[in-house]
């Protein structure tokens, strides 16, 4: 167990470590800002840049006392001009630490979204979303909270390959069980990210999470890593680190992969 540690606390070095030098060093000389651009666009970090794509990814949770969860999540997102729709189900498979009792899995909750880049222009970008969250999941894989998260979005481009871009939402629960907490959570996004000609990109963010029902505050830091292999594709790795021990122990660090389609 003390082997298997040391080996996500590397992993974890190495490659925020790669985030960090990707922003400290020049990678290309004269890049063609068109091809930053489309990178940009179909990866999907940037909110504010509009396209249509699917895609698929796989996360793994790694709690404490020998409990985990695998979310495997499908997304479709239809880009027309500045708008886009969104559709994202999941199904969830836990396992609670009990020798014997191997995974239990289910569908969990379904989001639906819609998202306006309402202003783009030049160096600056604004775009405004809301999300449904639709509790089709069970007890104990969904959430239970039929909810509502609008959200806005400023990004600037700093640079042809680097952008820096903050996102505050809100999620409050339009219908619940008496039984749950009121849900009131206010979320800061914060993405830098860096684009290279050769189709890579690498962003950091750090992300504080303040949960009014529960009175909880979180920091998490998340680095990801993505890779344009050509004819639309990206493949995308990244981390969720939390900074608290209870939420490592509750809610585990995450590790995903996926890639998405763009068409």
């Amino acid at each position: 167990m003390e082997t298997y540690n040391k080996l996500k606390l590397l992993l974890v070095v190495e490659m925020i470590g790669s985030i960090f030098s990707c922003f400290t060093n020049s990678v290309y000389g004269q890049a063609d800002s068109l091809e930053i651009e489309k990178i940009r666009t179909e990866s999907g970090v940037d909110p504010t840049r509009v396209n249509s794509r699917a895609g698929f990814s796989a996360a793994y949770f790694d709690k404490s006392n020998n409990q985990s969860a695998i979310s495997t999540k499908f997304n479709l997102v239809l880009g027309v001009n500045r708008w886009s729709l969104s559709i994202k189900p999941e199904i969830l498979s836990i396992h609670k630490g009990v020798s014997g009792t191997g995974f239990q899995s289910s569908v969990s909750d379904l989001k639906f979204s819609i998202l306006n880049a309402f202003y783009v222009k030049g160096k600056n970008s604004l775009a405004g979303s809301i999300e449904l969250n639709l509790p089709i999941g069970k007890l104990g894989f969904g959430s239970q909270y039929f909810s509502i998260t609008p959200a806005i979005t400023y990004s600037y481009t700093i640079s042809q390959s680097l952008f820096l871009a903050i996102q505050e939402q809100y999620s409050f629960a339009i219908a619940k069980d008496n039984m749950f907490p009121d849900l009131s959570v206010l979320t800061n996004r914060v993405f830098l990210a860096k684009f290279t000609r050769s189709g890579m990109f690498y962003v950091i963010e750090p992300r504080t999470i303040i949960d009014f029902g529960n009175r909880n505050f979180d920091l998490i830091i998340s680095p990801i890593i993505g890779k344009s292999v050509g004819a639309g594709f990206n493949i995308i790795g990244l981390m969720e680190i939390p900074t608290k021990k209870s939420t490592i122990d509750n809610r585990g660090v995450l590790y995903q992969i996926g890639f998405n389609k763009n068409f």
